[in-house]
């Protein structure tokens, strides 16, 4: 089992020499920082996870233990932070690496300071031969911005004050190409967060020819009426089965993998 729990903190700390009349004082030593707070240590048993409702534990499981693989690869559509409420955050502190996609630059920036060993890419996903689109950036919550302006009237019902920040041009690029640019083959892992757009991303993948054994999605597998979500139907067709997930996101599995 490879173990999640080896975790290295680093305390950055550095003094001043205090200057009064052109002539330097001797240095007055700064007051001993108080030790950051540490988490309690995990039971023997217990799982640790970065993403929204442990979906990272379902895929770490899925990745390493039914799959067999050791260094997995992953496609992170609408990866935001790069460890907070990230779905390969986990996957990518036991080697597995792969490409992000994220269109806030400011997120972006995140990304590569902080997840080194991934390719970061500054652009969005679309549907068509669009080569940019208008991304709403929503107040105060950079985890709900979106391409979707559907998404945005839903965020904004029952508000008097307008949900978005501003709205900018962004590059968007197709899946595939960025796919075949990048391996030439499908990833391990397909996972997609892009706030009322996964059903419509999911099916611009070339299944026919690039097919990942897991893909991530931000759905339900089924509505409130008891009937699968037409994600779900899409994917069952090309031999996908919900296999985990949580209330936010569901996780497919390739049924001939299994």
């Amino acid at each position: 089992m490879i173990n999640r729990r080896d975790f290295i903190g680093g305390v950055v700390c550095g003094s001043a020499i205090a200057v009064d009349g052109g002539a330097a004082r001797d240095p007055v030593a700064p007051p001993t920082p108080s030790p950051a707070p540490q988490p309690p240590p995990l039971p023997e048993h217990a799982r640790l996870s970065f993403s929204q409702q442990g979906e990272d534990i379902v895929l770490f499981h899925v990745m390493h233990e039914l799959l067999k693989i050791v260094t997995p690869t992953y496609l992170d559509v609408g990866a935001a932070y790069p460890v907070n409420g990230n779905n390969t955050y986990l996957l990518y502190t036991t080697g597995a690496r792969g490409v992000l996609v994220e269109p806030n630059p400011a997120l972006a920036a995140q990304l590569r300071r902080h997840r080194p060993g991934d390719t970061v890419i500054e652009a969005g996903i679309g549907v068509a031969d669009t080569a940019e689109a208008d991304y709403y950036e929503i107040k105060g919550n950079p985890m709900l911005n979106t391409f979707s302006a559907q998404q945005v009237a839903r965020l904004q019902r029952g508000k008097t004050e307008s949900v978005v920040e501003r709205v900018v041009k962004m590059p968007l690029l197709n899946i595939n190409r960025v796919i075949l640019e990048h391996w030439g083959r499908a990833p391990d892992l397909v996972s997609t967060e892009i706030e009322g757009l996964d059903d419509a991303i999911v099916r611009t993948l070339d299944l026919s020819h690039l097919r990942p054994g897991v893909i991530c999605a931000e759905a339900v597998p089924m509505t409130k009426f008891g009937r699968l979500s037409r994600i779900t139907r899409y994917l069952a067709s090309q031999d996908y089965i919900p296999r985990g997930g949580s209330m936010y996101n569901t996780i497919y599995m390739h049924s001939r993998r299994l």
